[in-house]
This record gives structure tokens, sequence and C-alpha cells, in this order.
């Protein structure tokens, strides 16, 4: 990221979103101390709105409705991120507020892009004073095999499907059934996944307007960020500030024990060089699905469709960093 884009500024009137129910429930007392703190803090230029999600998807209702706000925040994990950037898109470019995140989930991908820690309930000073850095965000055009009309989705760290899409998904169960977050929660579902099924997803894909090419896959990422699934490094050299995406495919005739040492190597970007592994930058994507019901994902949340096309739209949003990050 370019730090000749950025520029450091009090955040002005602010709207905070928060997902109570977050990193099993810890979003929600986050939140208690985030008004504690606010109640004493008084700046001229600074004044917050704290407003809770309750249920799916509200908070892309709440960010829509947050024109005339300066800023707003997501106090959660890259769920309440992936809603509040598709409420803030809804809003014209001129009028749309900036977007912080306040990072209490068991991802947290798009803070760590940023470079944040953790919330852990002190220090929220450190978010009222911020750099603004303008960032890419994808835009989905998802379709099913009956030609209707595509429904458009955003994402600002990640897009796929695949093996890794059924890790993310299966997590939503399993952070309930075990109480793990983090890498470990992601780790645990890749094994469960592994262990019950693993398939390969056939697709067709174009980059860039290009011919198809016909790939029997098990993993396809397009990435703003460079991470997904609470760290795994799955594209290390991308940048959400560059206007394209970059693209990691997995293919060939792995073996189930393949596909896992992959998975376990991309924790730490190590997959990069393996004979099934392929990467490509492109501001265009266009896949078609050779079947019904793979697993996808956004941002970690679930969607279907059988034809996707992903577009970048650079630095649509502005996003705050926080001078102090960590």
């Amino acid at each position: 990221m370019d730090s000749q884009t950025t520029t450091a500024s009090p955040l002005g009137r602010t709207l905070i979103i928060a997902n109570p129910a977050s990193q099993l429930g810890s979003g929600g007392r986050a939140a208690e101390q985030l008004q504690r703190f606010l109640a004493l803090y008084h700046h001229d230029r600074d004044s917050f709105e704290l407003v809770y999600t309750e249920r799916p998807r509200h908070a892309i209702e709440l960010a829509q409705a947050a024109r005339g706000f300066d800023a707003v925040l997501a106090l959660g994990g890259d769920g309440i991120v992936h809603e509040v950037v598709n409420g803030l898109m809804a809003i014209p470019a001129a009028e749309r507020p900036a977007m912080g995140v306040v990072p209490v989930g068991s991802g947290n991908d798009f803070a760590r892009t940023l470079g944040m820690r953790d919330f852990t309930g002190d220090g929220f000073g450190r978010y009222l004073t911020c750099e603004r850095i303008p960032f890419d965000v994808g835009r989905l055009a998802l379709r099913d095999a009956d030609d209707g009309p595509a429904a458009t989705e955003y994402f600002i760290e990640t897009f796929s499907f695949g093996l890794d899409a059924a890790v993310a998904i299966g997590t939503y169960e399993l952070r309930n059934v075990t109480k793990l977050t983090g890498g470990a929660l992601y780790m645990a579902s890749g094994v469960d996944v592994l262990a019950r099924r693993f398939q390969p997803y056939p697709a067709r894909i174009a980059l860039d307007g290009g011919e198809p090419e016909r790939l029997r896959t098990f993993i396809v990422a397009v990435q703003l960020g460079p991470t997904y699934g609470s760290g795994f490094r799955i594209c290390p050299d991308a940048d959400p500030t560059d206007g394209r995406f970059d693209v990691c495919i997995a293919s060939g005739r792995a073996t189930r024990v393949t596909a896992l040492a992959l998975l376990l190597r991309a924790k730490n970007g190590h997959h990069v060089g393996s004979r099934y592994i392929r990467f490509a930058r492109a501001r265009r994507v266009d896949i078609e699905l050779e079947g019904a019901g793979y697993p996808m994902q956004a941002d970690g949340e679930q969607l279907s469709a059988t034809r996707i096309g992903i577009e970048i739209l650079p630095g649509a949003l502005t996003v705050l960093r926080p001078i102090d990050p960590r």
C-alpha cells in the first residue's frame, strides 16, 4: 500500500456498527467497553453513534443508512466487515463514508491486511486518528443456470470456491461445538472437511476477457488482500490498492493427502511453487461452474451461483487505518 496516498485526520461524525455475537459474545463485551470510553471522550470534530446488529445482514441496512456520516466502524469480525462494505457500496461515491474496523472476530483477515492486531478491550484511542487509504473493492455478478438477473455482492478481502470455501463454511458449526477461534478453528474445519469428502470442482475460468480454460480445480481464490481463513497467506503478494486481483488456482489430480498438505503449507504461504498451484493477476475474472452446490464464499460469507463475473473497482472505498495500528 502506497503511503503517499494516505492522510491523517480525525474520524469526524462516526457510526459504529457492532455485532454483539462475534467471537462467541466478545463483540458485545467490546461494545460495552467502547460505550464507556465514548462516554468520557469529547472532541469538537468527533461524534459517535453506536448501533447493534440484530440479525444476519442487518449491518448492510445500517451501513446503507449511514449517508451523512463521515465514517463507519465495523465492530466484529470479517462477516460484519463484509456486510458494512455491501451497505456502503449502495451509497453514491461522492457521499460514501470512510470505513474502519474494530477487530473482534474469529478470523479478522481484513484487519490483518491493515496491520492491526485484534481488539482486546483497551486502547480505543488509537482508532481516533487514522490514515485514509483508497481501497479496491470486488464486485460479484452471481447467476444460476436459469439465466435470470444477476445478484450483486461486494467483497473487500476474498472470494473463493472449492475446498477452502468448504473449510470456511464448516467453521460456522464447529465454532459453536468446539469453541475454537482463529487459525485453530480453520485448521480443525479443514481436517473435518477432508476426512468427510474430497472432490474436484471442474470449472471454466477466463481472465480479463481471454479464452476460458477448463480446469479440474480444487481451490480457486480471487484476492484483494493476501490472507483468508484467519491468516492463511493464499496470495502472499496481494495488494488491495493496486487495482488488480491476485488469483490462486489449485488444480490437477491431487490426492486428499496432497490437498491437506497444501492447505497446511498455505498458512505461511509455503504452497507457492507447488506444481498444483498457479497464480495470476487480473482486473476481471469470469467463472462458469460445471455443477451446482459448489462451496463458495466471499469474506467468509456463504454464497451460491454457477456463473460468476468478478470485477475490480479500484479505490472505490476509503478505508481507515489507525496511525498506530497495534
